[in-house]
């Protein structure tokens, strides 16, 4: 495997924090045991997701450049 392909893979598979969060929500969308409840749960999420982006978005040119990881940590 070349280094691209490598730093590829890296980065969408081994590396990939989004990645690693979606996959942490699945145990608890897959606990829901009627679609109410599984639909509930992903509007939720949806939303939280839409929210904290949003508010991300309005608030990082606000920020100084060394600040803005961290602020977006905490509004996640």
């Amino acid at each position: 495997m070349n280094r691209f392909s490598q730093i590829a893979c890296d980065g969408i598979w081994r590396q990939n924090p989004v990645l690693v969060q979606l996959l942490g929500l699945c145990p608890l969308l897959a606990v829901s045991t009627s679609f109410v409840t599984a639909f509930s749960l992903g509007v939720i999420t949806l939303f939280v997701l839409t929210a904290s982006n949003i508010v991300i978005s309005i608030i990082r040119l606000l920020l100084h450049d060394a600040m803005r990881m961290p602020t977006q940590i905490i509004v996640i």
